[in-house]
């Protein structure tokens, strides 16, 4: 499917082109880029990309229900509109290209908005997709050395393998993050709250490697985690993650719209 996304990029550049050459030519609008978003991601084109990673069963339905759905629907297709219609306009895409991917971060920018409840479990998921993973995988996404494409392959076939209950439930979450994230600028936190997360989370990470044995190690990790091998990159991020989710209250709060600033 990110082929098609693609295509339809690299389509609007040659659009002034094609319009220079043969004449003048109608403009490709938001409206239209939002029905050809809706013609693209058909149910069969979904299944195949789907099935390659893994879906099957009630999980491949509930998948394709959830792909179908967000790229129909009009604020989360018209989100994603625009940042095509500014990539094309300029060669850049507006905000933080995070790991969703470009096309995907309209629900990274929502995911903040979130009650407590739903976004105490979208990173439970996180975190069990992150304890899944293959070690390599692991190490090369805590390290940021996987494309978007990449990420999002490694993400999903875990994914597939959750039971169909947790899958549903992270799948209403998504969908809520992707409107809130399509009808409302990034959450923000001044510096000061940060600098107070920030220092809670590692007194936090501290706490949890005194007396471990791998205390020392792991602090170099975290310290020099762009050098650090595959394992212990993944490893600490890990830690992290799990030190993160052992909070509570308007700790884990804070803890959690930190990792969803954008």
């Amino acid at each position: 499917m990110r082929f098609f996304i693609l295509f339809l990029c690299v389509s609007l550049f040659f659009a002034p082109v094609a319009t220079a050459q043969q004449g003048a030519m109608p403009a490709i609008g938001k409206a239209d880029i939002v029905r050809m978003l809706g013609r693209i991601f058909t149910d069969d084109g979904i299944r195949e990309d789907l099935v390659r990673l893994g879906f099957k069963g009630e999980n491949l339905e509930l998948a394709t229900r959830q792909m179908r759905g967000l790229m129909t629907d009009p604020e989360v297709a018209g989100y994603i509109a625009d940042q095509i219609i500014a990539f094309s306009a300029d060669g850049t895409l507006p905000g933080n290209t995070r790991a969703g991917g470009a096309l995907w971060g309209v629900i990274d920018r929502g995911v903040g908005h979130l009650p407590l409840r739903d976004l105490r479990y979208y990173y439970l998921v996180e975190q069990t997709v992150l304890g899944a993973m293959p070690i390599r995988e692991c190490g090369l996404a805590i390290k940021e050395r996987l494309s978007p494409a990449q990420l999002s392959d490694a993400t999903a076939r875990v994914a597939a393998r959750l039971n169909t209950p947790a899958l549903r439930q992270y799948y209403r979450i998504q969908r809520r993050a992707a409107r809130l994230g399509a009808t409302r600028a990034p959450v923000r936190m001044d510096p000061a709250r940060i600098e107070r997360t920030e220092t809670m989370i590692f007194n936090a990470l501290l706490a949890r490697l005194d007396g471990a044995e791998n205390r020392a190690v792991m602090i170099r990790t975290f310290a020099r985690l762009d050098q650090a091998g595959n394992r212990r990159a993944c490893a600490a991020g890990r830690l992290f993650i799990d030190t993160v989710m052992s909070l509570e209250g308007r700790a884990l709060h804070d803890a959690l719209l930190l990792l969803s600033l954008p």
